[in-house]
């Protein structure tokens, strides 16, 4: 059977770098609107306990009645230069990955796989507060790491971003290893990679895989 025809390139399906790039944008633009409501400079740290307001939690307070923060967490960062750097993965990264697959399908994966790092987290460390995008960057580098060209500059964006995370859990966080939400986030992310590569090969029929 003919394979679906890529329909991301240059000058075409803008839509889909526009998406990646919004989400990217808003989660800056979050930052910002608790910084201006918290009263403080933009680039000063916003400490985990007053984003519980915002929709952080510690993780012993999850319930299913504020199941809701799974999602709404992810938009919450602690520090600046990490929250610019979870954006900047996740719109490069992200729009990488509408060569191969559509919007939707790129920001399920991401906001999946950060929900499922968020609960992880939230089981795992139930002392620790839970908050930001790294967990949906690490999933969508999973996926990138199977989808994407090596020749690309998405995949060595998501080979960046996921030594990053490493490299930060077991040198400077203080665990000495890879923290839960992050793992299971990028497991989260390959194992969605892994079944679209094998319904591409095994069942043509319902394949959203583009092709390069």
């Amino acid at each position: 059977m003919q394979e679906r025809p890529r329909v991301h390139g240059p000058g075409v399906a803008p839509l889909d770098i526009f998406v990646m790039v919004a989400w990217a944008t808003s989660i800056v633009l979050v930052w910002m609107a608790v910084a201006v409501d918290l009263g403080q400079p933009i680039w000063q740290r916003q400490h985990s306990f007053d984003l519980v307001a915002y929709g952080a939690f510690e993780g012993r307070s999850l319930t299913f009645v504020s199941g809701w923060k799974v999602l709404a967490s992810q938009w919450l960062h602690v520090k600046f230069p990490h929250m610019m750097f979870n954006a900047a993965i996740i719109g490069i990264v992200g729009a990488a990955l509408t060569n191969r697959l559509a919007w939707p399908a790129v920001i399920a994966v991401g906001l999946v796989g950060g929900a499922c790092g968020q609960l992880a987290a939230s089981v795992f460390q139930p002392e620790a507060y839970v908050s930001g995008a790294s967990q949906a960057y690490l999933s969508l580098c999973g996926l990138a790491l199977l989808l994407l060209d090596r020749r690309g500059f998405g995949l060595w964006a998501a080979v960046l971003g996921v030594a990053v995370s490493v490299f930060l859990d077991v040198f400077i966080s203080g665990h000495s290893a890879i923290k839960p939400g992050h793992l299971i986030a990028f497991v989260v992310g390959l194992t969605a990679g892994g079944l679209i590569l094998l319904m591409n090969e095994r069942r043509p029929q319902w394949a959203i895989l583009r092709r390069c």
